[in-house]
């Protein structure tokens, strides 16, 4: 029926409240509908995506997948919309179904990274979205850090970087990954940022992060020395009514993604089955 699960899971929850029929869950299937109702409950959620894999490494694409079909349910004809970067966000955007006719301007919320995974890189996914959604692409032509605070204002006062940042405060939905710091990870393993940088945000309590934006354990925002030299959207700190959708999971982003909930920076968590026990669970 071309139908999303989000869209069915509306229509099903009215047809319930209505009385129009009955409904017993043998099994859950792809997705954990009880999963979601109590991380929406516990952490106040506008709504939840819990998909239930098997096997870590289609972990990813399954997350990809729920959230592309997060997106091509919600978004409208000329909405705007924010990205980050990450595995997840890539596998969004391959997975996203084309609708041109949407119109759907896209920004990239985060400075470009010289990276080995060039998955993770933020412009592409940009360009990959708009495409597909019919609409402009927004590109942050600048790294996502600087040598100075000096630098980063001079890089700012481009035209066209004004321009980009001017659409970021129109954003209609923000879809980002959330990272991790742990030595073990990928992105602590492979990244081209220094050492210091890594150890210096260790050493705060860092835990996790949205679009370089970093928080603790309890979700609070840490300020350091880098904050100054980060050329991006701070998500955490978002001045407009954008809906924040967080898309990770995995063992190991347990504790970013409690930390990003409960400071509240998000608004929908897309996530599996395996994590989503484990935040319940705290």
């Amino acid at each position: 029926m071309s139908m999303s699960r989000q869209r069915v899971n509306r229509i099903l929850k009215k047809a319930v409240q209505e009385n129009i029929v009955q409904i017993t869950i043998v099994d859950s299937g792809k997705y954990n509908f009880e999963l979601e109702s109590k991380l929406e409950e516990k952490f106040n959620l506008n709504q939840c995506v819990v998909v239930s894999t098997i096997d870590e490494k289609n972990l990813i694409p399954e997350l990809g997948l729920a959230g592309a079909e997060y997106l091509n349910d919600v978004i409208k004809e000329d909405d705007i919309l924010g990205v980050t970067f990450g595995r997840a966000l890539s596998e969004v955007a391959k997975k996203l179904k084309p609708d041109i006719n949407l119109n759907v301007s896209v920004v990239q919320l985060v400075g470009g990274m010289n990276i080995a995974f060039s998955d993770l890189e933020p412009d592409d996914i940009t360009r990959t979205i708009a495409k597909k959604l019919g609409g402009e692409s927004f590109i942050l032509y600048a790294p996502v850090i600087v040598e100075s605070k000096e630098t980063k204002e001079a890089i700012m006062s481009d035209y066209s970087l004004k321009r980009t940042f001017e659409k970021m405060e129109k954003c209609d939905y923000i879809i980002a990954g959330i990272g991790e710091l742990k030595e073990d990870t990928t992105w602590y393993k492979e990244s081209s940022f220094n050492k210091q940088y890594k150890e210096h945000l260790r050493s705060k309590g860092c835990v996790g992060d949205m679009g370089f934006r970093w928080y603790d354990k309890e979700g609070k925002i840490v300020e350091h020395e880098y904050d100054d030299r980060i050329i991006g959207y701070n998500i955490l700190k978002k001045k407009n009514d954008a809906l924040v959708i967080g898309i990770a999971g995995g063992e190991k982003k347990h504790e970013a993604i409690l930390g990003a909930l409960k400071g509240g920076y998000l608004d929908v968590l897309i996530t599996d089955n395996e994590t989503a026990d484990m935040l319940i669970n705290q």
